[in-house]
């Protein structure tokens, strides 16, 4: 059965919420909680770099009629993507993959004699950019990065007669490891450009514009993190200055999924 998400008014590009197909009745019973050890007492923003981006953009502009001069031409840079990804051959997390998307708005004003109303066309240059990037500080990923799921790691029992496994009875572990993502803000943006005007008519008057433009970011790359060292702990009866470390989430979260 199909259910409207609601996800259509303002575009579809939010994640819509997984359907379910149907509820089924589950008894729960009373819940253990272990407290453990913390890796420090605030979870921080930590910069991992600053960034400057650069990209070259060509792009053909067709006036909806001819113009004699150009007055003015207004620029916004708007970015639909900022993401980063973990450079997977880099073991040290020193570097990542930026996926870098977005538009430069252009707002032309011209006009088509040598009087008249000025005219005023709107239109977005898209541009996009992919490069590794150096990190000053290192990406976390302290419980890891990916999540086995699917019954990957499944569990079978040998059957009654010892001659294979029972069909009736099986299991998994499956996990799933939610990450910080590493995040960008744009700090500035820069456009140098060069306007070509193209396809004139008998009386000197064009309407193409090709424009050659430098477009120049500045990005930011932050993430969460929480300090990685838990603070030691004395051990009893190890004399001054024996510190034992103790276990903390992480440590117990391996030990669950035996790796």
């Amino acid at each position: 059965m199909m259910k409207n998400t609601g996800c259509g008014c303002n575009g579809h590009d939010d994640c819509p919420p997984k359907m379910e197909c149907d509820k089924v009745h589950s008894k729960s019973g009373e819940c253990n909680i272990t407290p453990f050890a913390v890796s420090g007492a605030e979870e921080l923003t930590v910069v991992l770099a600053d960034v400057v981006l650069q990209t070259q953009v060509e792009a053909d502009i067709k006036l909806p009629s001819h113009a004699t001069d150009i007055k003015s031409i207004r620029k916004n840079v708007k970015l639909t993507q900022c993401k980063v990804v973990r450079n997977s051959f880099d073991p040290t997390n020193l570097t990542a993959k930026l996926f870098v998307e977005g538009y430069v708005h252009k707002n032309i004003q011209y006009v088509e004699d040598c009087q008249g109303w000025v005219k005023d066309y709107s239109v977005n240059v898209p541009f996009r950019c992919y490069q590794i990037v150096p990190l000053t500080l290192p990406a976390e990923y302290p419980f890891g990065e990916f999540s086995i799921k699917n019954n990957i790691l499944e569990r079978r029992e040998l059957a009654a007669d010892g001659m294979g496994a029972d069909d009736c009875t099986t299991g998994s572990l499956h996990f799933e490891i939610f990450t910080e993502p590493v995040q960008c803000k744009l700090l500035f943006a820069v456009v140098d450009e060069w306007d070509l005007f193209r396809n004139h008519d008998n009386w000197g008057r064009f309407d193409k514009i090709v424009e050659k433009m430098d477009v120049v970011l500045g990005i930011k790359l932050f993430q969460k993190q929480q300090e990685p060292t838990p603070i030691p702990t004395p051990t009893a009866g190890g004399g001054f200055g024996t510190f034992a470390q103790p276990e903390t989430i992480y440590d117990r979260f391996r030990n669950i999924i035996g790796r």
